[in-house]
């Protein structure tokens, strides 16, 4: 990519990529993350997972922001979301 620093217009453009990229990075800890979903109020999470008493870790999306607790979650295409419910043992 080349800049033209004498075109204000291109460093604008510039500046607006690399916010926009920081921006991402920011809201998700990670690049990896969707940016969209990022744009549409999701947040990645890490946990500890029990799925037919086996523990392991795992990530997962929600909406609402998740205090440590446990929460119902549901497998899409290999993915874990959850709405935030609590799970009554």
């Amino acid at each position: 990519m080349g800049v033209d620093y004498a075109s204000l217009g291109k460093i604008a453009g510039l500046v607006a990529f690399l916010a926009w990229l920081f921006l991402i990075t920011y809201k998700a800890g990670q690049i990896v993350m969707n940016p969209i979903l990022l744009v549409f109020g999701w947040n990645l999470y890490e946990a500890r997972i029990v799925i037919n008493n086996h523990e392991r870790t795992s990530k997962f999306l929600s909406k609402k922001i998740l205090p440590p607790g446990k929460y119902l979650c549901q497998e899409v295409q290999g993915s874990y979301i959850t709405n935030g419910e609590p799970c009554n043992d």
